[in-house]
């Protein structure tokens, strides 16, 4: 006897996975965490080598394909009519991917050339005063009194010389987060260092 699943069979491919798509859709307004999870692990390895060739960094891509997971979860009741994951996670990897870059870009614009003047200054004042004991033990005391957060950024770029990406790497934080410590760790040493 005919059933309603026999008509699967006669579906051509972009039709089965349109009927998948929306059977998983229906699962995930119904709170099925299991959805998400075929979505997330069929999709995954797609999304990720779609990810690097847009940015070519493989953690703000790791990072933005957790987060539209966890969107896509989060707003599953909310979520319009889905014809295809596939089309609209990669869609949301890329929106997602060019705010994060866009982002990052604005930082490195603003941000870099004033951790660079500020760079130089900082490491003005460390050699300039390299043979004055009292200023030796400001800056270091001006240091104690960053956060530990905010210490580890300015060890790894300033003392190991790390770039922005081996502090990624290292750190687990994006780029644009270690802009914003780095940013607020000089600042703030500036002002410690000028108030003594």
């Amino acid at each position: 006897p005919y059933s309603r699943y026999d008509s699967i069979f006669t579906m051509n491919n972009t039709e089965n996975a349109q009927y998948l798509d929306q059977l998983l859709l229906q699962a995930m307004r119904q709170d099925d965490e299991k959805a998400l999870a075929f979505l997330f692990t069929n999709y995954y390895n797609k999304l990720y080598r779609a990810g690097i060739k847009w940015c070519a960094d493989s953690v703000l891509t790791e990072e933005a394909i957790q987060l539209i997971f966890q969107d896509l979860w989060n707003y599953r009741h909310t979520l319009s009519d889905i014809d295809s994951f596939e089309a609209y996670l990669k869609a949301s990897l890329k929106k997602r991917l060019s705010k994060e870059l866009a982002k990052a870009q604005k930082y490195q614009n603003e941000s870099l050339d004033e951790v660079q003047l500020s760079l130089a200054s900082y490491e003005d004042i460390l050699v300039a005063q390299e043979d004055n004991e009292l200023q030796r033990r400001l800056i270091r005391q001006a240091l104690d009194e960053l956060s530990p957060r905010q210490k580890e950024i300015i060890q790894l770029k300033y003392f190991e010389e790390l770039s922005y990406k081996e502090i990624s790497d290292q750190t687990g934080l994006q780029v644009d987060s270690i802009y914003k410590i780095l940013h607020e760790a000089i600042k703030r040493l500036k002002s410690i260092l000028v108030a003594s």
